[in-house]
């Protein structure tokens, strides 16, 4: 590989990148390999005594051609690239050499000139950081260390999926012993062309678990269909799913092939499949055990070739018992069942989710926002996340838009700053003596779930559909909560009934 420094040009070949177990073979040591490049050799000195202080193992360049040299014959772990060097631009560098040979999260650029453009072009071309001179060591130390930990979740995600992972297994973000269960069940099921049930909360990453099962099967190439059951009224479900022939009711002036012919030879994805009315569900089981779909309005039967990944966030076993969704499509579904943890469940993994997120959020709005203080990752660590992953991404995005290099608490939304002061989060009043901690777990999560309904009922003036839109729920699962609740209006007073 020929790069040009300066006057001169440089000749380094640089060895190409092998796979996780001889690449980064010293991620699993204890003294992370720290290149630094830097003209000045006071700064090198001072950064390569500080990180040999916190474990790390620094080793220094002071050009270009150093640097490429420790590149090829040593690779480092992370890079400190000045952008100024006196045979070649640090940027140049960045963009022709490190990224590509590096991969994700491995450069930090450092820079006494940067301009807000120079800073978003970094980001943009796909450098973890900026730093500013002079210096601020506990800054350098953040960044380094949170460099190297995504570089941790990537070997674990290699590892997890056997092999470098798709972009969908990428995603699913987080080193905790609950999503590597996870992940290994997604690399142990993705082979077999079975039917898999995935369940959990919304926000935990139902989707892209089935991308993920999708991407790692033989069916790979093929298309990756999805369908929201809980997001069409139940008159829609039957022809969106099977599709219809021209005149089959009132509107379809067109034949339209349904979900499973579109995904041939592919995967299809039913996510909130609890949601699919009990009338069509004996025509979905007949296409699962007979691979044949039968169009509304049409008289002859066409073969599909399709795999099938159901999600959805309800107690399907109570439906079941309770005869609002049939055992046997049940049973037909879930041949493999996963469950995807909330993230309660998985609170160690909300740093490297909320890295991840600032990194992605960044790039995206081209802010050099790229670190948390302590006092907000505090608040982020504390909160109980009722929304999830999902919840966590879309504060973060947020607090980037509002933040200016560190996201601060004041940039946290309300909920976030404050749990305790938002509906149902406050102390659980009125208990009788002998009721157990799960019962009042139980009542204080009914109540907070009745007063955000009703709340954003009343902001909405009582449009269940936007209600539902704004609850992060389909218009079903909404229905039965307030029913089960016991809110409804009638004409300009509300009316609460009981809870039965």
């Amino acid at each position: 590989m020929w790069h040009r420094c300066g006057a001169g040009t440089v000749s380094v070949t640089v060895a190409p990148r092998m796979v996780t177990g001889q690449w980064n073979t010293s991620l699993a040591m204890a003294n992370e390999r720290i290149l630094i490049t830097d003209d000045d050799p006071e700064i090198r000195d001072m950064l390569a005594e500080y990180l040999r202080a916190e474990g790390y193992g620094p080793v220094t360049a002071g050009c270009a051609k150093e640097a490429l040299a420790h590149l090829a014959n040593h690779p480092p772990d992370v890079v400190l690239l000045d952008v100024r060097l006196p045979d070649a631009n640090g940027m140049e560098l960045l963009k022709e050499s490190f990224i590509p040979e590096l991969g994700y999260h491995r450069v930090i650029m450092l820079s006494a000139y940067g301009t807000r453009q120079e800073v978003e072009d970094a980001i943009v071309a796909g450098a973890y950081d900026y730093l500013s001179k002079p210096l601020s060591l506990p800054r350098v130390k953040m960044a380094v260390r949170n460099c190297v930990h995504l570089q941790e979740l990537e070997q674990k995600l290699d590892e997890a999926s056997g092999g470098v992972p798709p972009v969908p297994v990428r995603k699913l973000v987080g080193t905790s012993p609950a999503l590597l269960a996870v992940l290994e069940q997604i690399r142990q099921v993705a082979p077999f062309d079975v039917p898999v049930m995935l369940l959990g909360e919304n926000g935990t990453g139902k989707e892209l678990a089935a991308r993920a099962i999708h991407a790692l099967s033989p069916r790979g190439r093929g298309p990756f269909i999805l369908m929201d059951c809980g997001a069409l009224p139940e008159t829609l479900v039957e022809a969106e799913i099977f599709g219809h022939e021209r005149g089959a009711f009132s509107g379809a002036v067109q034949a339209r092939p349904g979900r499973f012919e579109r995904a041939d030879k592919g995967t299809l994805f039913l996510d909130e499949i609890g949601n699919v009315p009990l009338a069509v569900q004996p025509k979905l089981l007949r296409v699962l055990e007979s691979d044949e779909v039968e169009r509304l309005g049409g008289a002859q039967s066409v073969r599909t070739d399709v795999r099938v990944i159901s999600a959805t966030n309800a107690d399907v076993d109570r439906m079941v018992a309770e005869e609002s969704f049939r055992r046997d499509l049940y049973h037909c579904l879930n041949t493999v069942t996963i469950r995807m943890p909330t993230l309660r469940e998985r609170k160690e993994d909300i740093p490297l989710l909320v890295h991840y997120a600032l990194m992605t959020a960044s790039r995206t709005y081209k802010k050099d926002v790229r670190t948390v203080s302590p006092a907000a990752m505090s608040l982020l660590e504390t909160y109980p996340w009722p929304g999830n992953v999902r919840e966590l991404q879309n504060c973060v995005r947020a607090a980037v838009i509002m933040a200016d290099r560190v996201v601060e608490p004041e940039h946290l939304p309300p909920p976030v700053r404050n749990p305790a002061a938002q509906p149902g989060r406050g102390p659980v009043l009125g208990l009788r003596l002998g009721e157990t901690l799960a019962e009042i777990g139980r009542q204080a999560a009914e109540t907070a779930q009745r007063a955000a309904i009703l709340q954003t009922l009343e902001e909405t003036r009582w449009n269940k559909t936007e209600t539902a839109k704004r609850l992060r729920v389909d218009y079903k699962t909404l229905y039965v909560k307030m029913r089960l609740y016991g809110l409804q209006k009638r004409g300009p007073r509300l009316v609460e009934k009981p809870v039965r």
